[in-house]
Formats: C-alpha cells, structure tokens, sequence
C-alpha cells in the first residue's frame, strides 16, 4: 500500500527487478487494503496476498492500524508485511513493531531497484 504514485511505480520496479512474477494489487491507502484483507466487495474474489509492502503514512486508514488488523486476525497473523516509510527508524519503528521487516525508502532510482532483491531475500527466508 503507497500514496504516492511515483514510490509506487518505483516499488513495482524493483518487484519486476528482484524477479517476482506473480499478480500484484496496488492500493493507496488502507480502508481499500482492509476490505481486501476481509475480502470484501470490490475484493471478494481476489486472492490474499502472500507479501504486503505497506506505508504506514496513509490517509483515511494508516498503516499502523492495516498492520494491527493483519497480526489480530487469526487468518493473517502469520502474512509477510514489509513496511516501507521515508520516515526514520527511530521514529517509526514503534508503529511497525509488528512488521516483519522496515525499510527505509532508497533516496535515488538505483538504490530503489536493488530494493527488489532484499525483497526477494526477505520472501524467501519468510517462506522457509
């Protein structure tokens, strides 16, 4: 889930970058993510996703509270959420406490792109 599009067109970047080929559903902020998440027209049908990259600076339903639904809900507890946020660390870290990774969003294009990569090692080592 990103609000800004360019971070988002740069996340789909890196994602096609560290080889995931899979299906993905952009959203903007986290009411669409939380209908989603409980399935919820328009998203009845679609499947749940197996990793969830989320902001948590989001308008009408912030991050921190898409992140304390999915680890309070017995059906998602265990999703793999990856926060991205321009914040910093210290800042944020409390709000993503329950994340299994936080990311700082890469400040150029290139270091973005190798981002797809520490995605993937993050996937792979979750799904072990």
């Amino acid at each position: 889930m990103e609000d800004n599009p360019v971070d988002a067109m740069l996340v789909q970047e890196a994602l096609k970058a560290g080889g995931f080929t899979g299906p993905r559903t952009l959203l903007d902020d986290g009411a669409p993510a939380l209908r989603l998440l409980r399935k919820e027209d328009p998203y009845a049908g679609a499947p749940i996703p197996e990793m969830v990259i989320l902001d948590l600076n989001l308008k009408t339903v912030d991050g921190p509270e898409v992140l304390s639904f999915i680890r309070h809900s017995s059906d998602l507890c265990k999703l793999m959420v990856v926060v991205l946020s321009s914040s910093p660390e210290d800042v944020m870290r409390l709000k993503a406490a329950e994340a299994d990774s936080y990311i700082t969003k890469p400040p150029g294009l290139p270091e973005f792109i190798q981002l797809g990569d520490t995605l993937r090692k993050l996937y792979l080592k979750h799904a072990a």
